[in-house]
C-alpha cells in the first residue's frame, strides 16, 4: 500500500546520528539565526544576493561549502560525489567535508553545533534559488530524499556560483517542505527454522520480525498491527525517522514512532534470541531507520 501524496507532503524531514538516527534539530548556522532574529534573511556579503526580479550577477568571489556528512558509511556517496565533482569543475567552490563517521569529524560536527547531516552554502543551510516566479526555499538538513534532492543541491550550488542565490528565506518564494518518496509498508508471514514469524516490510526490506504471540495476537497479526500503526505514524505531520525510539513499558520495551507504540519487544522473544527486550527493540529501531533510508536512497 502506497502512502498518499498528501501524507508524503506532510512529512517533515530528516537524518541520522552516526549512519542514521539523527535527532530532529533546530540548529542553524549563526548567520541564519541572526537573520531570523532580524525578521529577514541575511544577505551574505560573500556572494551577491538576488531578489525574485534580479538578473544573474557574475562574481569571482569564492563560495565556501561545508558538508557535515557521514562519508565513511558510504550511505551518502551520491551527495559526496556531487560536491566533489562541482568543486573540481569550479575552483571558486571551496569544499570542506567533515566526516562525522570518524572520531575527529564527529568531534568537529558536534563542536560546530550540529547533530544531523548538514550542507552549508556560504554558512547557510537554508537558501532560496530558482528562476523568477519559480523561486523555492530549501533547507539542506538531513540526507537527500527527505526534504531535498541531489538535484536541489546542484541547482543551489550553481545559483551560488552565478550570484542568483538568496541566503535564507526569500519573501514570496515557495518553501519545499518534503521530498519524501513513496513508501510501501506491508506485513507478511514467513517461516524461519520451521516456525511462523510475522514481518513488517518497508519497500521490500524487513524492518521488524515478530516471533511470539503477545497479548493474544500471533506473530502475523502483530506484524499487521505494527504495519498499520507505522503507516499512521508516517502520515503524521512532522514525521521523521528520527522520531523512532524505544521506551520501557509494563510488558517489555516498546518500539515507538511519532510518539505512538508500534509493537513491544517481549521477554519470551528476547529469550529466544538470547538477548534482552531493550536490545531487541533497539535492533528493530535501527532496522526500521535503515529501511526508511534505503527506501529514500533508491528513489
Amino acid at each position: 500500500m502506497r502512502i498518499t501524496h498528501i501524507a508524503r507532503t506532510a512529512l517533515m524531514a530528516a537524518l541520522l546520528v552516526a549512519t542514521l538516527g539523527c535527532r530532529p534539530s533546530t540548529t542553524q548556522s549563526s548567520s541564519d539565526a541572526a537573520a531570523q532574529q532580524a525578521g529577514r534573511p541575511e544577505q551574505a556579503t560573500e556572494t551577491p544576493t538576488a531578489t525574485t526580479d534580479a538578473q544573474p550577477v557574475a562574481s569571482d568571489k569564492p563560495v565556501p561549502v561545508k558538508g557535515y556528512i557521514n562519508v565513511s558509511s558510504g550511505c551518502q556517496q551520491a551527495t559526496v560525489d556531487l560536491l566533489k565533482r562541482m568543486a573540481g569543475q569550479n575552483p571558486r567552490l571551496q569544499l570542506e567535508l567533515i566526516d562525522f563517521g570518524q572520531p575527529e569529524g564527529s568531534r568537529r560536527w558536534r563542536a560546530d553545533g550540529f547533530n544531523c547531516m548538514m550542507v552549508l552554502i556560504n554558512g547557510h543551510s537554508t537558501v532560496t534559488y530558482g528562476a523568477p516566479g519559480k523561486r523555492q526555499i530549501v533547507t539542506f538538513q538531513f540526507p537527500p530524499g527527505f526534504q531535498w534532492t541531489i538535484q536541489d543541491l546542484e541547482a543551489a550550488l550553481k545559483a551560488a556560483l552565478d550570484g542568483t542565490i538568496y541566503y535564507g528565506e526569500e519573501p514570496g518564494a515557495t518553501t519545499v517542505e518534503s521530498r519524501m518518496p513513496q513508501l510501501r509498508v506491508t506485513s507478511r508471514e514467513s517461516v524461519i527454522n520451521g516456525k511462523k514469524v510475522g514481518e513488517v516490510v518497508v519497500n521490500g526490506q524487513v524492518a521488524v520480525r515478530l516471533r511470539t504471540t503477545f497479548d493474544g495476537l500471533p506473530p502475523l497479526q502483530r506484524a499487521e498491527q505494527a504495519a498499520a500503526r507505522l503507516k499512521r505514524a508516517i502520515a503524521t505531520p512532522g514525521f521523521h525517522p528520527s522520531s523512532i525510539r524505544v521506551d520501557t513499558v509494563t510488558d517489555g520495551v516498546a518500539l515507538i514512532a511519532a510518539d505512538k507504540v508500534l509493537c513491544i519487544a517481549d521477554a519470551p522473544q528476547a529469550q529466544m534470541l538470547n538477548t534482552t527486550p531493550t536490545k531487541l527493540a533497539q535492533g528493530w529501531a535501527s532496522a526500521l531507520k535503515k529501511a526508511l533510508v534505503a527506501a529514500t536512497a533508491s528513489q
